[in-house]
């Protein structure tokens, strides 16, 4: 497509105006080639064929065309025509097709390539001046003109669910009120509503196409990326697209625990969107613990018809799939339902980029200024669409000078930016964000940690009133109101403030004191220990006020797990040691228990006691015996890949467990496979009703064993295998008699057919041509 001319592209206002449910689309503020790339999407999904685009080819200045081939043995060819308009008002007149008459003649009609010829664009036609132009190209030998202008394309788009899915930028040009209604439940509209203004820059990228798809496949998708690589964009995308249907109903979680609170067997029709879902900045091995229960409940879920839109840090996932095994669900482990939303193309980058600034708050001077370099910033290797965001905001871009060099260090360096940004913010404005930041599941006004508050205020000088005042000026940029919280617009904000409160001893000893426990627990780590990316290390300095929290911590067992688990693995040697000893009654308190033993973070604790000798022998005894039950009575073996666990079992009681082994387990064992099989949940694989008993075969065989017994394992072994199959038969025949119940074709994407052209690109004209407009 040709730059847009003076006479046609008048400067639109900044001004950006809400459109009806059925009246208008703002299709005037999505610039040139978003709008080429919708009119491409149209032409599909209406004539159902591949449609083959060219852009800038050097075909004498033509505009941009999508060939249609027709199908028959002897294909004529169609071509579209595109026009894009800034100025909202714009009426197509008759002189706007008299640039294209000579190309139409010349170049299309003489080549076959406007058998069929439609012209499209955002601006309104009148009937008398499509009359007209029908007119003058059927005399040029057009056998079937079309105009089609801003009318058509609003009614195509809004009587196509199918067109919603694959454009879904559209979103963001109307009401969505035509999208969201009554029936959803609170928390899905108040996370919708929260993203209307975000909907309008969203790309639609092969992430995207890749999770909708993955979703219909599968149930279930997990979307993987860096910080700011948009993996909640897609996830509200996505959500808002599940919404259109009355049928369904959009649950917004934040935990597994609230999914299996929110699940319904009898309501099919749920998406669940659950951001973060191992932990928004570190890994929470809570919510590890809780998925692997959960894991299959969602399994179950999914074959009630419900839908799955997980996201997650990479480097989070990856601890997460250590830690969860064989418990992860086969589509994460295959990565078949796994999609990486990293990989961009220079074409998205550049529409992405595009998209947040001339959507952005920034003065049209500002963008005119920067025009020049976007290209540059598009083009660097690890752009991340959340730091293109900030581009267009005017308060992350305060002192940024507008030339190439700092723009693409923005873009290469975000959170050094980030980082000076909020260093510049006045001090009660980071007296707000350290108050959200020591919430860790945010700040609620009416329900807040007393405690936690009134560190803030004194660490800052500054009442809790005044901070408070502070939530509305940092809205949309800092801060974000989730429901009744406020919570961080970004999780890298919190990044960040984890950097600067690092290189701030004094605020470090305010924080050690003040922030909740939950934040402690999941988020801190002891210098020393092991590195946790992003966990805001307390330095040994602080070991006695570390310590004076933990012996604290309220005595529940979702508290007392991760206050085992931190001890286990966060605590540094001193701060564990004198834990224990300053609060003895610490390693007696309950705590969950986990499915193997190996995993238990309270048996991991009383290891350590134990290595550091300050574990009183009764307690020693206790994880003995419990150790000897897991093994001989649940048949698991975790506990023999864990030194500092096995010790804690006496010499004599590890001989008697091996002996116990062979001559109690192994001659039951015929009995327990038939329990597990009367036992099984077919929602479950049905070879991991069998991982433990496997395991335990394994750790006889390797004691060394006899011929009896050597046979014993191998009759084992082979039971194990028949019972697969009749579980796999099983489950073959219940699933071949049930139908999901809930229709998700609405956010499938059209496949293209496999013989589509290959597309030709070409870069005369910039994506950012109108970006100042």
């Amino acid at each position: 497509m040709k730059a847009q001319s003076a006479q046609i592209d008048l400067p639109a206002p900044r001004e950006r105006r809400a459109h009806g449910p059925w009246s208008d689309l703002a299709l005037h503020t999505i610039g040139w080639r978003a709008f080429q790339d919708l009119c491409s999407q149209v032409c599909e999904v209406v004539l159902g064929r591949p449609v083959e685009i060219f852009r800038e080819a050097q075909d004498g200045g033509q505009d941009a065309v999508f060939l249609i081939p027709s199908g028959t043995d002897a294909p004529p060819i169609g071509t579209v025509q595109c026009k894009h308009t800034s100025d909202a008002m714009r009426a197509l007149k008759l002189s706007d097709l008299s640039a294209e008459l000579q190309n139409v003649e010349e170049l299309l009609v003489k080549a076959g390539q406007a058998d069929t010829y439609a012209f499209m664009t955002n601006m309104s036609v009148d009937a008398p001046v499509a009359a007209a132009m029908r007119a003058r190209l059927r005399a040029l030998g057009v056998r079937k003109p079309h105009i089609l202008g801003r009318q058509y394309i609003v009614r195509v788009i809004r009587t196509s669910a199918r067109l919603r899915a694959l454009v879904p930028q559209v979103y963001g040009l109307g009401d969505l009120t035509s999208i969201v209604d009554e029936r959803l439940s609170e928390q899905s509209r108040a996370l919708l509503d929260s993203w209307i203004p975000k909907l309008r820059t969203y790309v639609p990228t092969k992430a995207h196409r890749d999770a909708v798809n993955a979703i219909s496949k599968h149930g279930v998708v997990l979307l993987l990326g860096n910080p700011s690589s948009g993996k909640s964009a897609i996830g509200a995308i996505v959500s808002t697209i599940a919404s259109e249907n009355p049928d369904n109903t959009v649950l917004a979680l934040t935990s597994p625990r609230d999914f299996e609170a929110g699940w319904n067997p009898n309501d099919p029709g749920r998406f669940f969107w659950i951001d973060d879902a191992f932990g928004s900045n570190v890994l929470r091995d809570d919510y590890v613990q809780d998925w692997a229960s959960a894991f299959s409940k969602l399994r179950a879920a999914i074959k009630h018809g419900n839908r799955f839109l997980l996201t997650s840090r990479k480097h989070i996932y990856e601890a997460a799939r250590r830690r969860l095994g064989q418990r992860n669900p086969a589509q994460f482990a295959d990565a078949s339902a796994v999609v990486d939303v990293g990989e961009l193309t220079f074409e998205e980058k550049a529409q992405i980029l595009y998209n947040h600034v001339n959507f952005g708050e920034q003065s049209q001077s500002w963008r005119s200024s920067v025009k020049p370099h976007l290209t540059a910033v598009a083009a660097v290797d690890d752009f991340l669409p959340g730091i293109a965001e900030r581009l267009g905001d005017p308060n992350f871009t305060k002192g940024l000078a507008p030339r190439e060099s700092s723009l693409v260090r923005f873009m290469e360096e975000p959170t050094e930016h980030l980082i000076d940004t909020v260093n510049a913010l006045d001090d009660q404005l980071q007296a707000a964000l350290i108050l959200v930041y020591v919430h860790q599941a945010g700040f609620d006004p009416s329900d807040y940690d007393v405690l936690a508050a009134q560190a803030v205020a004194e660490l800052t000088g500054y009442s809790l009133a005044k901070i408070q005042d502070c939530f509305a000026e940092l809205k949309g940029s800092f801060l974000k109101l989730s429901g009744s919280k406020w919570t961080f617009a970004h999780p890298t904000i919190s990044d960040a403030l984890t950097e600067i409160l690092r290189q701030k001893p004094h605020m470090m000893a305010a924080l050690i004191r003040g922030a909740t426990i939950d934040t402690i627990l999941n988020s801190f780590t002891c210098e020393g220990s092991p590195l946790i990316r992003d966990a805001l290390v307390i330095p040994t300095t602080l070991d006695d006020a570390l310590v004076a929290r933990l012996g604290h911590t309220p005595d529940e067992r979702h508290r007392n797990w991760m206050l085992f688990h931190f001890l286990s693995y966060r605590a540094s040697g001193p701060v564990f040691a004198k834990a224990v000893q300053q609060f003895p009654d610490l390693l007696r308190r309950p705590c969950w228990q986990t499915d193997l033993a190996g995993n238990d973070p309270k048996i991991a604790a009383l290891a350590r006691a134990h290595h550091l000798g300050v574990l009183p022998d009764e307690l020693r005894w206790e994880a003995a015996d419990t150790l000897e039950s897991a093994v001989l009575t649940n048949l698991d073996a975790s506990v023999f890949d864990e030194p500092e666990m096995l010790a804690l079992i006496p010499p004599l009681k590890l001989v008697g467990i091996g002996l116990a082994l062979r001559t109690t387990v192994l001659p039951s064992l015929e009995e327990r496979i038939d329990e597990i099989v009367a036992d099984a949940d077919l929602d479950e694989e049905p070879d991991s009703h069998f991982k433990k008993l496997l395991g335990v075969l394994d750790r006889i065989e390797e004691i060394g064993v006899d011929a009896d017994a050597t046979a014993l394992i191998d009759d084992a072994r082979d039971q194990v295998k028949q019972s697969v199959k009749g579980l796999e038969e099983r489950k073959r025949e219940r699933e071949e008699g049930s139908k999901d119940e809930a229709d998700w074709t609405h956010i499938v994407t059209q496949k293209k057919e496999e013989a589509s052209a290959p597309v030709l690109v070409a870069t005369k004209r910039s994506v950012f041509d109108d970006v100042d407009k």
